[in-house]
């Protein structure tokens, strides 16, 4: 029997209820999911081309199996739809991945003391959450003035619930002590919520609020709190003007824009609160095979899927597909009625044609170089037979010396440029001899426990060694039941051992699973040069890495011999002078003075140490 009068088989087995359906090719990976008001009439118009799009020929044609879940309501399967994209990340959906990059500021009103933090990932806790922000410098900055302007706490709540007095930012008047100091809650409330309506971008009402306080402070005589209302109305107002005005009035909305060519798309999200702009948020899309309609749906559902503050208009460049059942969601989860507009003139019109030119500015910076970086992704599921074309690289590695401070680093890539910020190191458990299967495979399930339980794999896992690293890498994964595919890439051996004798030369090699002879590498091909490129800073990270740990352990160990130098005063150096051959180059003046002792006692490591 073929695919196709499989397909059709499935097909006539489906209700003609509301549901989500998933595509399968022929390895078994969801490529698609779709919903449906009707099932078997949405899927069966697929074979009888009533469905009018072109893309839906080319997914069909890599589809070996269908499978659907019905729901109680087409809005049921609305929801359901984005969390199996979340879920089973399909190559042909739209997906709006969490970008390290973005970060948002997030508030808990359910916790006793709120604070305003900085997270890169948005869940769904009940926490009230604003952003996310592309400018993280600019953003630590806003974050700082509001910390200035509006006295919340800022530290970790295992330091809040441990101190016994006020810290130094209550000293500066940059928080009011709730740690220690009998602090009303109602008072704290509202400072939470004044910090809430500055993130919201309503200051004037928090502006006249003040000048009142500032103003009946003066006439009580209570100068000194004058000054300091006087101070935070100052840096409320220059935060205001820092902010440009794009549109007449106060309104909050977002505004959404695309940029197409062909398969390749970028997503742009102006976002203006009271009238002024806040931020862009940017996204880019390859292999897109739904129309525009079909991705700002998409897009909706996944950017306000979690506890995102939804403006109460969101404009758009055209209509949608579904969009009363996408208007009524939103009303749902925002407790009021939000517009959905599709200007074609005035202020919001122009609005779209600015949100249209970043998402073309976007679309030139990501794909110039995602090009190159496709084509070397091609090329490389092409030559280990992958079954994606992997975006995603992370390289793991070992290092230790004689089983002494054993350590493991993993390097990120990401379309072929390095994404430092995601670099991980790991301190091996078991130290004192050398053993690097069980550091690899150490190293491994660490990294792929934390990164299943974050919904944060990479598409390809490179190992840097041979079958027995692969082997141990591939056991760690086995035993987590998770779906990784994993190659090692061993490094070029000359034609010599240890003892000058001439040996057979080994070029650099990829070790497959279930492969016993390796893959050898064209030297001079573009897909080698990436591997290696990966893996070189993979060693590179993992020995800089290496270096400080040994670093650290053997200026400890100087110290430890020392008499009279306690644990307190060798923190103190160690904190300041990080290795044994800075403090070698130190006087013993700034040796005393890092650690807080005589100067005997400084003299007395000057010593110990040369």
């Amino acid at each position: 029997m073929s695919d196709l009068t499989e397909l059709k088989d499935q097909i006539a087995k489906f209700p003609r209820l509301p549901g989500v359906y998933l595509m399968y090719d022929h390895e078994g990976q969801v490529i698609y999911v779709g919903k449906a008001k009707d099932l078997r009439a949405r899927v069966r118009s697929y074979f009888a081309g009533g469905d009018g799009r072109r893309q839906i020929a080319f997914l069909m044609a890599k589809t070996a199996r269908l499978e659907k879940m019905v729901t109680g309501s087409e809005e049921q399967a609305f929801i359901l739809e984005r969390d199996l994209i979340n879920k089973f990340k399909p190559r042909y959906n739209i997906r709006l991945k969490d970008d390290k990059s973005y970060l948002s500021i997030r508030i808990d009103e359910n916790q006793p003391w709120p604070k305003l933090e900085l997270v890169r990932r948005v869940e769904q806790d009940g926490a009230r959450y604003f952003g996310p922000y592309s400018f993280s410098y600019e953003l630590r900055q806003m974050l700082d003035i509001i910390n200035r302007a509006i006295p919340l706490r800022s530290c970790a709540d295992t330091v809040f619930y441990n101190r016994q007095r006020p810290c130094l930012e209550y000293q500066i008047k940059r928080c009011v002590g709730p740690c220690s100091l009998p602090v009303e809650r109602s008072d704290y409330d509202v400072l939470v919520k004044q910090a809430i309506a500055v993130l919201s971008g309503k200051t004037e009402g928090l502006v006249e609020e003040l000048e009142a306080q500032m103003e009946r402070a003066s006439k009580d005589l209570r100068f000194e709190d004058a000054a300091l209302l006087r101070d935070r109305l100052e840096i409320l107002k220059n935060f205001k003007k820092g902010q440009k005005y794009i549109s007449a009035g106060a309104e909050d909305r977002d505004v959404f824009s695309i940029y197409r060519q062909d398969q390749l798309l970028a997503l742009s999200i102006l976002k203006v609160r009271r009238g002024r702009m806040a931020d862009t948020v940017n996204y880019s899309f390859s292999a897109v095979q739904i129309s525009d309609a079909e991705v700002l749906e998409a897009a909706l559902a996944q950017y306000y899927g979690g506890d995102r503050e939804i403006p109460g208009e969101i404009v758009l460049p055209g209509p949608i597909t579904n969009q009363e059942m996408v208007s009524t969601w939103l009303k749902e989860k925002a407790g009021e009625k939000i517009e959905l507009s599709f200007p074609k003139q005035g202020v919001k019109y122009r609005l779209i044609k600015l949100a249209q030119l970043n998402a073309e500015q976007h679309f030139v910076s990501v794909f110039d170089s995602e090009q190159r970086a496709l084509e070397l992704g091609k090329g490389l599921a092409k030559l280990l037979k992958l079954k994606q074309i992997p975006r995603r690289i992370e390289c793991v590695d070992i290092s230790n010396l004689q089983g002494s401070d054993v350590v493991g680093a993993l390097v990120v890539f990401y379309d072929g440029v390095a994404d430092k910020r995601s670099y991980k190191r790991y301190k091996i458990s078991q130290q004192g001899k050398p053993d690097d299967f069980a550091a690899m495979h150490e190293v491994v399930m660490r990294r792929l426990k934390r990164g299943s339980a974050d919904d944060d794999l990479p598409d390809l896992l490179l190992i840097d060694g041979g079958a027995g690293q692969l082997s141990s890498a591939v056991a760690a994964r086995n035993e987590l039941g998770i779906s990784l595919e994993i190659v090692a890439l061993a490094k070029y051996r000359p034609g010599r051992d240890l003892r000058g004798q001439k040996t057979e030369a080994k070029p650099e090699r990829i070790y497959l699973e279930g492969v016993e002879e390796p893959v050898r590498l064209d030297p001079d091909s573009e897909v080698t040069k990436y591997l290696a490129r990966i893996r070189d800073e993979a060693h590179r990270f993992v020995i800089s890495f290496h270096r400080h740990t040994r670093s650290k352990r053997v200026y400890a160990s100087v110290l430890d011999e020392i008499s009279g130098l306690g644990v307190e005063r060798k923190r103190r150096l160690l904190s300041v002078f990080r290795s044994v051959e800075r403090m070698r180059s130190a006087a013993v003046e700034d040796i005393a003075k890092a650690g807080r002792m005589p100067r005997a006692l400084a003299q007395k490591v000057l010593d110990r140490i040369k």
